[in-house]
């Protein structure tokens, strides 16, 4: 009879096992997706930044005389 128990106990752990695995894969694929978004973003902004600041470019050169 215990050995009835001990196969229940071992399918139902398998089970669990099976399904954390799975859950852990989908979160780990989400998070790398996810940081793969923040470093465009990131870059993004890092361009946004460099186009908005002023450069000497833009002032107007002094006449000369």
């Amino acid at each position: 009879m215990y050995l009835i128990y001990g196969g229940f106990i071992a399918i139902c752990l398998y089970g669990l096992y099976l399904v954390l695995s799975k859950l852990l894969d989908r979160y780990l694929a989400a998070k790398r997706d996810h940081t793969a978004a923040l470093r465009e973003q990131n870059d993004i902004l890092k361009d946004i930044v460099k186009s908005a600041k002023p450069n000497d470019d833009n002032y107007p050169t002094p006449p000369t005389v």
